[in-house]
């Protein structure tokens, strides 16, 4: 019965500081983003309305480093696959992505009983004028 209240505190404990290690850094990646967002343009449409697709550059990807058992680490890893495939789209040359669309995979984590998910955006990127 001890074990059972140690190993339950330890989960406690662990989730805790995970949570708050979370919200921390969601603060200042949405500062970020909003900053790459000013930049970089996200549709999940085939066309940035109002705007002219001037070149295809091709396909990017981003991918969250977070795995998200919480649900304040699976706003964390939607940020980060968000930012990821912004810099990945930006170090190609584009304004814009197009067709943005968000895919969660969910797995057991090596070595625990624990199911965690991880984020992952894809599109196209282009630029418009």
């Amino acid at each position: 019965m001890e074990l059972f209240i140690i190993g339950l505190v330890i989960i406690i404990a662990i989730n805790a500081y995970r949570s708050k290690k979370a919200k921390s850094s969601t603060a200042s990646l949405d500062q970020v983003l909003a900053q790459k967002r000013g930049v970089v343009t996200t549709v999940s449409t085939s066309s940035v309305p109002g705007k002219n697709i001037t070149s295809v550059i091709g396909a990017v990807s981003g991918k969250s480093k977070t795995q998200a058992s919480t649900q304040e680490e699976f706003d964390l890893a939607e940020k980060e696959a968000m930012l990821s495939i912004i810099e990945n789209a930006q170090r190609l040359g584009a304004n814009a992505i197009i067709d943005l669309k968000a895919t969660t995979g969910t797995y057991q984590q090596q070595g625990s009983q624990w199911q965690v998910s991880q984020t992952m955006y894809s599109g196209t990127a282009v630029c418009v004028e």
